[in-house]
């Protein structure tokens, strides 16, 4: 059983327009495992020499499309709605108030930087979008320091699956995702407290400047 492969043959079935949909879906389903779904994508694309560009542009060019509409929805309904639906989905993946608080700090203080590395923590990708609008985020800053966080994020994996397959031809792609999730997390364990550490240096330097913490 190969579940994984099983959806990259959905995928397969529509083309470049089944990779822009699976971008898409990855953004908007936090249960869809982005990880697992862009390696075997990647090891897919290892049988066709042709189809791994493809695959990388139109499933980031996915990604960005959901991230920026979200946004730009957000941004739309005004301060008070955006807030509450940022804690909500924040709770429902396990986010605390305090991780989200520390997250607006640092977009306002690094805007483009923090928007790039947000698109590389897992859970906290999910809700940069929301947190960036309620601090009225620059669009254009946005949208460029997220296109390069999703590129980044999608290559890597994109990557691992198309090098696995070429190495490892009868590989499971569903076990490959496993050992590529255990790997992940490692990662997001990193990458937290390198934000935690991005978060307290602007908090302080916010507080020195302000003269009220």
């Amino acid at each position: 059983m190969d579940p994984l492969a099983s959806l990259v043959d959905w995928i397969s079935l529509y083309g470049v327009l089944g990779l822009f949909a699976a971008g898409l879906a990855e953004r908007v389903v936090p249960a869809l495992p982005s990880h697992a779904m862009l390696v075997a994508i990647g090891m897919a694309a290892a049988e066709d020499n042709g189809s791994f560009p493809a695959a990388f542009i139109m499933t980031t060019c996915g990604s960005v499309v959901a991230s920026l509409a979200l946004f730009l929805f957000v941004r739309a309904v005004g301060p008070d709605i955006s807030g509450k639906l940022l804690y909500g989905t924040g709770r429902l993946l396990g986010l605390p108030s305090t991780r989200i608080d520390r997250m607006l700090v640092s977009l306002r203080a690094r805007d483009r930087s923090l928007s790039l590395i947000a698109q590389i923590i897992p859970t906290v990708r999910f809700v940069a979008p929301l947190a960036a609008a309620l601090v009225r985020l620059n669009a254009w800053r946005f949208a460029t320091g997220t296109a390069l966080g999703i590129a980044l994020w999608n290559g890597v994996f994109l990557t691992a699956g198309y090098t696995a397959a070429q190495w490892m031809p009868d590989l499971n792609a569903s076990a490959l995702a496993i050992k590529v999730l255990l790997l992940v997390l490692a990662v997001e364990t990193l990458s937290v407290l390198i934000w935690r550490l991005l978060g307290r240096t602007n908090w302080r330097r916010t507080c020195s400047e302000d003269q009220a913490c």
